[in-house]
């Protein structure tokens, strides 16, 4: 007897992963953080539910927004987070690349689109909003 086990896929798990792996692979220390602890008060009263990759030695903090649907509440976490010396990139699905320019058009961060084949994660060239 076989069992069918089906997966429920864990997109912004996999985008997660995929940069604490690559920050791994370059021997930087990197820590999973909500980005309502980062930015705590009123600007991040709505992204509890938003993951941030912080690689603190480089002063980075990469956002992965893949279901949040008004990427314009992520600008006053980006002026907050720039304002205290980090380097922000936001990652969006190459299908909101679009929304993305819009919603955070002149913010202090850069965006960087990823899509998901056969072969796990991939992400494309920063672009300024």
């Amino acid at each position: 007897m076989a069992l069918l086990i089906q997966r429920t896929p864990d997109v912004t798990g996999d985008v997660t992963a995929a940069v604490v792996d690559s920050y791994a692979a370059r021997r930087e220390r990197v820590q999973r953080i909500p980005l309502a602890d980062l930015v705590a008060g009123s600007v991040g009263a709505d992204l509890s539910s938003i993951t941030a990759v912080v690689a603190g030695d480089m002063r980075v903090v990469e956002i992965v927004a893949e279901d949040f649907d008004n990427l314009e509440r992520l600008a006053p976490a980006t002026w907050t987070l720039a304002g205290r010396g980090w380097d922000v990139v936001v990652l969006v699905p190459c299908n909101r690349v679009g929304d993305a320019h819009a919603s955070l058009r002149a913010a202090p961060c850069l965006l960087q689109p990823w899509w998901l084949d056969d072969h796990g994660v991939w992400f494309g060239a920063l672009e300024t909003p």
